[in-house]
């Protein structure tokens, strides 16, 4: 029996981590846009719940000069 083609395990890709992603991109595009800093880091604890202290920092700075680069500053 003929066995059918597959891709490469690391070329799959999962449909609900892409969903996921595409999510967390709107909630922080919204954030940067219209929320508070603390709309942002719930929106990345969502995303990514055992986040370390240094990585949220470096979020929050990313944040901030999103913030800036939006109002022209």
């Amino acid at each position: 029996m003929k066995t059918r083609w597959t891709p490469r395990k690391e070329d799959r890709t999962d449909i609900e981590a892409v969903r996921r992603k595409r999510e967390l991109a709107e909630k922080l595009a919204f954030a940067v846009e219209y929320g508070t800093e603390d709309d942002f880091v719930a929106a990345v604890k969502a995303y990514k719940p055992d986040a370390s202290g240094g990585y949220l920092r470096e979020m929050i700075t990313r944040f901030h000069d999103a913030r800036r680069e939006k109002r022209g500053l």
